[in-house]
């Protein structure tokens, strides 16, 4: 019995003393925003940011500030599957989409990190470490989406960020004073979705409120048009003792061709009942400036008119499209705001001298405007000189199609961090024309990723041609780049366009000399070409695997071969080889190539459709020695035609050439189109 007494004593006392000493250890349900516990988690806010601890509590897709420091990123690839474990602790070797943030400066602890994404924009562009080594060890200030990412908690979807003291990309609003308050990152919560016309609906995706009439819609794996009139109708919103207040929103638009505001409106009713169509709909019209050009999301604010101040009301976005066209609208927050809308000072108007050369496409080489012709996918248009000016002697035409969007792009410059204007004069050939004004930057190795590598202004519609029309589009670069300029020929409705004095102008930047190479020089008479026009020519086939061939197709004028048959893709392995060509000299080898259909996976273009070289085939492709070269391939895949380029080494006076097509049985193949080759 004493020996039970004794234990019984001595566990209490232990657990006294475990008691008094648990006493500073946050308790479970002391998280972020409770109590002393704000030092070390944060609360999400602007005045009190999460610190990583805070962030990692915090996983639940809303937007939040986050405060730590940039220490690594992570490696990516198109072979690489990499998580936080794979943290590289430095600059060498970085990316641009991603940094890893740490709890202190020096932290190589992977529990105390966190991997961030830098989606394009602003954001990238000043943070990360392939352009900015400087930034490792600092101190940031990131706004973004609080989500899983590389596999563990993360920040996602950066729109903003404090480095050094500057504001970086679109700072959100602090929602203090809001009257009302809608976050769409989990649901579309108490909003409800109403088709007045159409059965098209919002949904919530992307960690946004969300609406298309251009997808999928019938499974076929092709994406449609259709028409709808669909509203987002917010809860009862009480204004009777409120004297002033705005609409402040957090939305991305892209692919609008019509007029924003009236396709994309934010909508305000005193009398709504349920019924969309009867009730009373005041439109609260915000500017477009940075809509429409791409995915990345902006703050609008607008007043609410004095009428309708002083009772209760709803709030709605009305999505309106056609079965021609149909923009994609998110939208992450909304809220009502007390007050005015803060007046900003105008900034001033972009009005240096035009940096460019030859604007006027006044001068011409080869067929070529100088300063016009791209080494990389930005340029995939056919574009020829044409005598009806704005002014000079010439203009360029670039040939529209209804198959795919046409781009001229100019020839790479590399261009200081500022604002830029770009502008531009538009006529039509034939019918009405649809044009966008814009830029691709461009990789590390001169190449364009595609999709949003490509920044685009708004669209200008009805170009007609009877009447020049001056198109206009500023952007900032918040770093120095390397860009093409462009301008893109919208396929919807695909006619061709004239244009002439093109201006490139700005207040704080300009061209970095030695970044800005010169066209290159026009390579001089073909030795060796091949159109296929009439037929596959003096090249030969070799069919190593497979049923399907390479074949003459007339109608195109072209060689293709596709390893599609029977609703499925099959194994193949299929060359097309060219006779002899002296390759004693390097050479440069161009051609047309099209890879259709189209909205299919280029990701594996370099290792599916090759081109290759030998000094010693003989008619047995097995036994030759073959030595690859590298081609460019379109960022997209389509039935129109783009120019593609290769240096051939200097092998031997009796080399052939071959274009490999090579897929494995489930591969998601398509079909490899080629004509005009020529070797000079």
């Amino acid at each position: 019995m004493k020996t039970k007494s004794f234990i019984s004593l001595l566990c209490l006392t232990l657990g006294v003393f475990l008691f008094q000493a648990c006493n500073d250890v946050p308790a479970p349900y002391d998280i972020p925003g409770k109590g002393d516990a704000n030092s070390i988690y944060g609360t999400g806010s602007k005045e009190s940011p999460y610190t990583i601890k805070g962030a990692a509590l915090n996983q639940n897709g809303g937007y939040a500030w986050v405060k730590a420091y940039i220490v690594g990123y992570i490696p990516t690839g198109d072979n690489t599957s990499s998580t936080i474990s794979d943290i590289v602790f430095g600059t060498e070797g970085a990316g641009t989409t991603n940094i890893v943030i740490a709890t202190s400066a020096d932290s190589k602890d992977i529990n105390n990190c966190m991997a961030v994404q830098l989606p394009s924009g602003d954001v990238r562009n000043a943070l990360n470490l392939q352009a900015h080594p400087e930034n490792l060890g600092k101190e940031v200030m990131l706004y973004g989406t609080m989500e899983k990412y590389f596999g563990s908690a993360g920040v996602k979807t950066v729109t903003a960020a404090i480095l050094d003291g500057q504001e970086i990309g679109d700072m959100p609003e602090e929602s203090g004073e809001a009257i009302f308050s809608a976050d769409f990152s989990q649901s579309l919560g108490d909003f409800t979705s109403i088709s007045t016309s159409g059965t098209l609906e919002w949904y919530n995706d992307y960690s946004s409120a969300m609406i298309t009439g251009y997808k999928d819609f019938n499974g076929d794996g092709e994406k449609e048009n259709q028409a709808g009139v669909t509203f987002l109708v917010g809860p009862e919103i009480d204004l009777s003792h409120i004297e002033e207040a705005y609409v402040a929103t957090n939305m991305a638009i892209n692919y609008e061709r019509g007029d924003l505001n009236a396709n994309n409106s934010i909508l305000i009713s005193k009398n709504y009942t349920g019924d969309a169509n009867n009730a009373t709909w005041t439109q609260l019209t915000y500017d477009t400036e940075g809509l429409n050009s791409d995915f990345t999301f902006k703050n609008k604010k607008t007043a609410i008119p004095a009428e309708l101040m002083g009772g209760k009301v709803r709030i709605a976005l009305r999505h309106t499209c056609s079965d021609t066209q149909s923009s994609t609208w998110e939208v992450k927050k909304i809220e009502v705001i007390k007050g005015k809308i803060e007046d900003t000072a105008p900034e001033p108007p972009i009005e240096g001298e035009n940096l460019l050369k030859n604007g006027g496409f006044e001068t011409w080489e080869n067929g070529v405007a100088t300063g016009w012709k791209s080494s990389n996918s930005a340029g995939n248009a056919t574009v020829t000189q044409s005598t009806d000016a704005h002014a000079g002697s010439y203009s360029a035409m670039i040939e529209g199609s209804t198959d795919a969007n046409k781009r001229l792009g100019s020839t790479e410059i590399t261009l200081k961090a500022g604002t830029y204007a770009i502008k531009a004069y538009f006529k039509a050939v034939d019918a009405n024309a649809s044009i966008r004004l814009g830029y691709a930057v461009n990789e590390a190795d001169g190449s364009i990723a595609g999709g949003d590598s490509y920044k685009y202004g708004a669209y200008v519609n009805d170009i007609t041609k009877d009447t020049w029309v001056e198109a206009t589009h500023e952007f900032t670069l918040e770093a120095n780049t390397t860009v093409n300029l462009v301008v893109m020929v919208g396929k919807n409705p695909g006619q061709s366009v004239l244009i002439d004095d093109f201006s490139l102008q700005t207040n704080d930047g300009g061209i970095i000399e030695g970044g800005n190479p010169e066209q290159p020089e026009e390579p001089g008479d073909a030795i060796f070409s091949e159109s296929f026009a009439n037929g596959i020519g003096s090249f030969t086939t070799a069919d190593i695997t497979g049923e399907q061939a390479w074949n003459a197709d007339t109608q195109y004028k072209c060689m293709k071969m596709s390893a599609y048959a029977n609703g499925t893709s099959v194994k193949n392995e299929d060359w097309l080889i060219s006779p002899a060509i002296d390759l004693s000299k390097a050479r440069t080898l161009t051609f047309e190539q099209a890879f259709g259909p189209y909205n299919k996976s280029m990701d594996n273009a370099s290792q599916l459709y090759t081109v290759w070289v030998s000094n010693n085939y003989s008619g047995d492709v097995s036994t030759a020695t073959w030595t690859q070269v590298t081609i460019n391939y379109p960022a997209e895949s389509g039935w129109a035609f783009s120019d593609a380029q290769a240096t051939l080494p200097a092998i031997g006076a009796q080399a052939h050439l071959a274009f490999k097509y090579k897929n494995a049985d489930g591969d998601e193949t398509l079909t490899w189109e080629i004509k005009n080759v020529a070797v000079k």
